[in-house]
């Protein structure tokens, strides 16, 4: 497991000019995060969790540890996107800018599931300080949900996929479950559908937080129709 702090990293623009540094949440080596906390889960697409898993298994490291890299470094720019994406805290008159205290974890392993599925966990503290007046206020959550799904899980994804199709001339494209998916070999989609209409878990995270999975809307729903197709 490679743990990560947000707080020492690029600064990012929130809605102003200004860049603004998030504030560290918790020491990942000996702290833990404040209850209050919430658990931002960004996973991978499941075709290129599967097909980690078949190189790991088949002797292929010198690819998985190219892929690990990708993914640890994608992870990276994600978890520092969220100051800039959903840095804001509830204001009498809607959204307000604020300063968030970050920290975050990337992990291989999924308790209870089978094969690499590599994933990230940014930890949000519950608060954050508005810019405007340093007033303290509980974040935004639904903003921060909304967001989840329409920036940082897509463009995760996406910048996931252009960079392994750059070393490793992977074939992404959408799949029929509408995901963007590794379309070479066409098992690797067709696994991921499955476990998609499998309801595979997503990752509890080491610390039992509030959880907010980035894309679990859109897949909850692919694996909802995938079941109906077949009269589940």
């Amino acid at each position: 497991m490679m743990a990560v702090t947000v707080g020492g990293g690029p600064h990012m623009v929130s809605t102003s000019d200004a860049p603004v540094r998030p504030d560290r949440l918790f020491d990942l080596v000996t702290g833990f995060p404040p209850e209050d906390a919430i658990d931002l889960v960004v996973p991978v697409p499941l075709s290129l969790a599967i097909y980690m898993t078949m190189l790991e298994s088949t002797g292929h490291a010198g690819d998985v540890a190219v892929l690990r890299k990708l993914h640890q470094n994608e992870a990276s720019t994600t978890a520092q996107a969220v100051q800039a994406t959903v840095g804001f805290v509830d204001g009498p008159d809607g959204p307000e800018p604020a300063r968030l205290a970050l920290a975050h974890v990337v992990e291989e392993r999924v308790p209870r599931v089978n094969g690499v599925r590599p994933h990230l966990h940014v930890y949000v503290g519950g608060t954050a300080v508005a810019l405007a007046d340093g007033r303290r206020a509980p974040i935004d959550l639904d903003l921060l949900q909304a967001r989840a799904d329409s920036d940082l899980f897509p463009d995760h994804r996406d910048r996931l996929a252009a960079a392994s199709a750059e070393r490793l001339g992977l074939v992404w494209g959408e799949a029929v479950t509408g995901s963007l998916e590794l379309l070479e070999p066409p098992w690797l989609a067709e696994r991921a559908a499955q476990l998609l209409r499998d309801d595979e878990p997503f990752c509890p995270g080491p610390f039992a937080r509030r959880r907010v999975v980035a894309g679990e809307h859109h897949l909850r729903r692919v694996g909802q129709e995938l079941r109906a197709e077949l009269g589940t």
